[in-house]
């Protein structure tokens, strides 16, 4: 959204589909273009394999027009959003006024929920300790300098 150019790192056809693995779908309202078609499909592939999947704003309608959202905890950008967006979503009893949610190996959020979203991504990828990845949170969250330095000596040395 906003004029962002996003340029994947690798091409459909050599995406991995394995447990340790993530597509990250970005906000946007051009989800609902067919050239995201082959996109989407590979979100259901890899949510079926145990695969990670994170979408926010804008991405949360493109997996409930697949019906992605229709018996999995979700969030978006408020109850009414996907109804509004999504004639075929079918997952309103399924709907957490969140800022972010995780179900398993789906991650959705709102776009408020942005900084949240991005622990949970990091939390799923175990990209941190998680004394680390509370340190991260806090700082960005906050902006308290005393967390950056917590964040700093929970960092493993490089030699």
């Amino acid at each position: 959204m906003g004029g962002m150019k996003v340029v994947p790192d690798c091409l459909m056809d050599d995406m991995v589909v394995d447990e340790t693995n993530m597509l990250i779908l970005p906000g946007a309202d051009t989800w609902n273009d067919a050239k995201h078609t082959a996109i989407l499909k590979m979100a259901r592939e890899f949510l079926a394999h145990g695969a990670k999947v994170g979408a926010i704003c804008g991405a949360t309608v493109a997996l409930a027009n697949l019906g992605i959202l229709d018996e999995r905890p979700h969030t978006s950008n408020g109850a009414g959003f996907l109804a509004m967006f999504s004639p075929n979503y079918r997952g309103q009893d399924f709907y957490v006024d969140q800022l972010s949610v995780v179900d398993n190996n789906l991650i959705t959020a709102s776009s408020a929920g942005s900084l949240l979203w991005s622990k949970q991504i990091i939390e799923q990828l175990d990209v941190f300790q998680s004394d680390t990845l509370e340190f991260w949170y806090d700082y960005f969250n906050t902006g308290d300098s005393n967390y950056f330095f917590k964040l700093m000596e929970t960092l493993p040395s490089v030699e």
